[in-house]
């Protein structure tokens, strides 16, 4: 079997303390465990307070963990010293929800670029410039956007500048944090289509984080359902689309109570 890329195992978040009349929190996120091997997209999909915002931060170490593992192409996140994390975290791409409001607006697309590649030693001027032109086309922007600023471009174009900086140091995983919730439903399908055809090609790992369990299933190779801080049900997208086995999962995906039955 093919080594995991990434591996959460029994991973366990839980905000606040114990007080003096109340017990202790109920945890955000309630023993969770999944997988991701190279080269396949995983979709964690839940509503508002499943919990799914919670494990993705606590993977990246925004947040901490009270127990549990997460094991990124071997390594022990959780271990990690301070400096040692700043450093893996190269390793990992994210684009969050809103460009706008994760792309500076006093930069131009050129320096926005550049401001992951100055983390690596040894690339002069020219070739911060070369380079920032060439994750552009690679996400389907001209060079001539480089002068620009994110208030002047629409919001799939600015997507696309935030996946180009997400890919700026070659990671080995890309973290989706609902990159499509904030567009246009005729944009949602491009940014998707443009996500598949970019793991056809370079065969990246993908984490995609969601509500909306028809989008994700649209690249997906396999999908974890939450709900309360925990895995409701996890399979492949072909196997949850099929036969999902909880009614939660039916109304995510928007078949409801009546198609169950009628299916039956």
């Amino acid at each position: 079997m093919t080594k995991p890329l990434l591996e959460v195992r029994d991973l366990v978040v839980r905000y606040g303390s114990r007080g003096l009349f109340r017990g202790q929190p109920r945890p955000a996120v309630s023993g969770v465990s999944l997988s991701l091997a190279p080269g396949q997209t995983l979709g964690v999909v839940g509503e508002s307070g499943s919990g799914k915002s919670s494990l993705l931060r606590a993977i990246l170490r925004l947040v901490p963990s009270e127990s549990g593992k997460v094991v990124l192409d071997g390594q022990d996140w959780l271990a990690l010293s301070p400096r040692e994390l700043r450093r893996a975290r190269q390793d990992i791409g994210v684009v969050a929800q809103n460009p706008f409001l994760s792309l500076s607006p006093r930069m131009t697309i050129a320096e926005i670029l550049a401001e992951p590649l100055l983390a690596r030693q040894g690339l002069a001027r020219r070739g911060l410039q070369d380079r920032a032109a060439e994750l552009l086309s690679r996400c389907g922007l001209p060079a001539d956007f480089l002068p620009r600023r994110a208030r002047e471009l629409s919001g799939g174009q600015a997507q696309r500048v935030a996946i180009a900086r997400a890919l700026a140091l070659d990671p080995k995983l890309l973290v989706l944090d609902e990159p499509t919730s904030a567009l246009d439903i005729s944009v949602q399908a491009q940014i998707l289509n443009f996500l598949s055809d970019l793991k056809a090609e370079s065969g990246l790992s993908m984490l995609f984080v969601t509500h909306n369990l028809k989008v994700v299933a649209h690249i997906s190779d396999h999908l974890v359902v939450m709900r309360n801080g925990e895995v409701l049900e996890q399979g492949t997208t072909a196997e949850l689309m099929s036969a999902p086995r909880h009614d939660y999962t039916h109304r995510l995906f928007g078949f409801g109570m009546r198609a169950r039955q009628t299916a039956v």
